[in-house]
C-alpha cells in the first residue's frame, strides 16, 4: 500500500516493492534498495542505500519517529502497517475489511451512536489482533459481522448513517 512522502515541501509516493532479500522502495519514479546493518555500541545504526552507507539513529515517541541521518533530523508520523490497512478507506458511511480477518470481538451494536474513534470490533489478521474504529461519528445502522465469524477483503463490515438532527 503507498504512502505518501513529504520531504523539504515536495510530495512523493513512498511505496515497499520487495522484501527479500533486500528491503527495495520505489519513492516516486526512483528505486532504492535498503540494508541496515547492525548497531554501533553508540546505538547507531548503518544504512546501506543504494550501496553508499548513511548513519542514522532513531527513537519512538508515541505516534512519531524521530529520525538523525546524518547531520540532518526528521520527526514523521508512523502507524503500524497493519493497524493504518484496517482503518484505511473507511472515513464515509461503511467500514470495511482491507485484508482478510476473522472478528475476536464486537464492541458496538445495531443503532448505537459512536463518535470518530470509537472501537467497533476487534479483528485477527496476519496473526495480529487490530480494534477497528469508527471512521467518524454516526449512529450504527448495520454489524455485518459477529464474532468468530472470518471475512475476506472488501467485506462490509459496518453500515454508519449520520446522527439525526
Amino acid at each position: 500500500m503507498p504512502s505518501t512522502l513529504t520531504l523539504d515541501g515536495d510530495t512523493s509516493t513512498l511505496d515497499i516493492i520487495g522484501r527479500r532479500p533486500q528491503l527495495q522502495v520505489r519513492v516516486g519514479d526512483a528505486t532504492y534498495t535498503v540494508e541496515e546493518l547492525p548497531a554501533s555500541d553508540d546505538g547507531a545504526s548503518t544504512l546501506l542505500i543504494n550501496g553508499q552507507p548513511y548513519t542514522v539513529w532513531r527513537t519512538r515517541e508515541g505516534d512519531r519517529i524521530h529520525l538523525k541521518l546524518d547531520e540532518r533530523t526528521f520527526s514523521v508520523g508512523y502507524q503500524e502497517a497493519v493497524v493504518a490497512a484496517a482503518q484505511s478507506g473507511n472515513a464515509g458511511n461503511e467500514v470495511r475489511a482491507e485484508m482478510p480477518g476473522m472478528v475476536v470481538d464486537v464492541m458496538a451494536t445495531a443503532n448505537a451512536e459512536v463518535a470518530a474513534g470509537d472501537p467497533l470490533l476487534v479483528i485477527e489478521s496476519m496473526k495480529m489482533q487490530i480494534t477497528i474504529a469508527a471512521p467518524r461519528a454516526g449512529v450504527i445502522e448495520t454489524l455485518h459481522v459477529e464474532r468468530n465469524s472470518s471475512f475476506q477483503k472488501g467485506a462490509l463490515l459496518v453500515s454508519l448513517h449520520a446522527l439525526a438532527e
